[in-house]
């Protein structure tokens, strides 16, 4: 069934099974046709939202659990309701109490889940949470070697974490680790773990997994694999299987490497009759890829849509005469927009850049193609900053022709630049973008593709949603997500034309 209205309930913080079910009478009298739940799968302890999954196949026990589930579910189907869930397959939390990362923290490289996550193993892991520097700590007396309350084993205790150590460097010898009280051998004991911990300062600069946004706390998963699609997965897959949910919706699509694909899997799994939206902002003029397997997006551009049609077309020059005159200067958005995307680049998003860059330079070495480290760092700048939308959907066969029409717009405008990049340091991105490499570099070129476009989403929403919207307020109700950051004039006409597209 088709949702024609949905009421969404944000479970914790009081919200549970129990009483949601209690609601479903007053929702049916609403007109309501389908329950929308936020996350209903165990998250951290403190977890006020739930998008910080620790337990993808477990229904959260301190809003009911299974059972209190089952009984919500019964409740919605005797009064005719459906149920759909918001899922999030894009990450979880990088805290001891998932069970997967710590098995990751304990085994390094070895453990089954250390290709779960997005996780650079070509040094060790990093653990950002950290008042100050690992040795600042050490020295402060803040770290200690104690045994893990809940499995007894030897583990780095700083407060209340307790982050275990690799067997190598303890088993055999427990007692012996247990009685460390010298600063130099737990120092080295550290260096010896397949993680280091450091300050939540560095993450920016040098964490080495794949974040939701800057949050330290999300790790990155990795769905395009198949054994990690179906260990997250097989709970939701259940549920709709067995038609106590009827719908989805898919929480950041963007961060997937390769959402066409995982949404294509999804479809398979669940068959056709499951509805299913995304959660995608669509910049002004940009739809839904064609081939997704989807009933549409979650509506962010419906509610911008909505605010413009709302304001009084023939006052919004007045409007920006009177915030100039309250502000004492004039207003260049599309100035303060650059500089909030060179910040993102520059600081918040340091780390993500670096490695994007380190690998083009490496292709570009592969390939001996002389390109100056400056260079490149300057076209790969300029390039995310341009973007105007949150990302292509390029695959390992390369772009599609849509986004590669794209690609080579943004090339055109980042030339017109008062100091734009060298021309054949663009020129080289957009082959690694559009997979214009040898066959010996095409895996690198795709790797490069997924990174760049896993980068230019978090750039987008930080910048705008984040800093923009925060630094400028003119008007507030334009300040929704999904709205354009440079002000324009609306239209009803443009607004009834936005509703028949949707």
């Amino acid at each position: 069934m088709i949702p024609t209205a949905t009421y969404r309930l944000q479970f914790r913080n009081g919200m549970t099974f129990d009483r949601a079910a209690a609601l479903v009478p007053y929702l049916k009298n609403l007109g309501i046709s389908h329950l929308y739940a936020s996350p209903i799968f165990t998250a951290t302890k403190a977890s006020t939202h739930g998008y910080d999954v620790t337990d993808a196949n477990e229904i959260e026990p301190s809003i009911g659990g299974r059972e209190g589930f089952e009984r919500l579910v019964a409740e919605l189907k005797a009064q005719g309701l459906g149920l759909i869930i918001d899922i999030v397959p894009n990450h979880m939390a990088s805290s001891l109490e998932n069970a997967w990362w710590r098995d990751v923290l304990e085994y390094g490289k070895e453990s089954r889940y250390a290709r779960h996550f997005d996780i650079d193993w070509s040094r060790r892991l990093t653990l950002p949470f950290l008042g100050d520097t690992f040795d600042a700590v050490l020295e402060n007396g803040e770290i200690a070697i104690k045994p893990d309350p809940a499995t007894g084993k030897p583990a780095f205790a700083y407060y209340d974490n307790y982050y275990p150590l690799a067997p190598a460097t303890w088993q055999g010898r427990e007692a012996e680790i247990l009685a460390l009280t010298d600063k130099a051998a737990i120092a080295d004991l550290h260096e010896r773990q397949p993680w280091k911990l450091m300050s939540w300062r560095d993450a920016a600069r040098s964490l080495s997994y794949r974040r939701f946004f800057e949050v330290t706390g999300l790790v990155g998963m990795r769905v395009e694999d198949k054994t990690v699609f179906d260990d997250t997965h097989r709970l939701i897959l259940e549920l709709v299987r067995t038609g106590a949910v009827d719908g989805l919706r898919i929480d950041h699509i963007d961060g997937l490497a390769d959402p066409k694909a995982y949404l294509a899997r999804l479809r398979q799994e669940v068959g056709p009759a499951c509805y299913i939206t995304v959660e995608k902002i669509l910049a002004k003029g940009e739809q839904l890829p064609d081939d997704w397997p989807v009933s549409g997006t979650t509506g962010y551009e419906f509610i911008a849509s909505l605010a413009e049609v709302l304001v009084d077309d023939e006052q919004i020059d007045n409007l920006r005469q009177a915030y100039e005159t309250v502000k004492g200067a004039p207003v260049d958005m599309r100035a303060e927009l650059r500089a909030a995307k060179l910040l993102m680049v520059d600081r918040n998003f340091e780390g993500e850049f670096t490695r994007l860059l380190a690998l083009a330079l490496s292709i570009a070495s592969e390939l001996q193609i002389a390109q100056e480290e400056s260079v490149v760092r300057q076209a790969l700048r300029e390039l995310l900053i341009a973007f105007p939308v949150y990302r292509t959907y390029g695959t390992a066969e390369g772009l599609p022709p849509t986004d590669i029409c794209l690609l080579h717009r943004i090339v055109e405008r980042v030339k017109t630049l008062e100091n734009p990049p060298q021309p054949e340091a663009l020129t080289f991105l957009s082959r690694l973008l559009t997979g214009d490499v040898p066959t010996s570099s095409l895996e690198e070129a795709t790797q490069f593709r997924v990174r760049f476009q896993q980068l230019t989403g978090p750039l987008m929403a930080k910048s705008v949603e984040d800093t923009l919207f925060f630094r400028q307020n003119m008007g507030l109700a334009l300040n929704e997500v999904g709205a354009e950051p440079v002000t324009h004039h609306f239209s009803i006409e443009r607004f009834h034309h936005e509703m028949k597209t949707r």
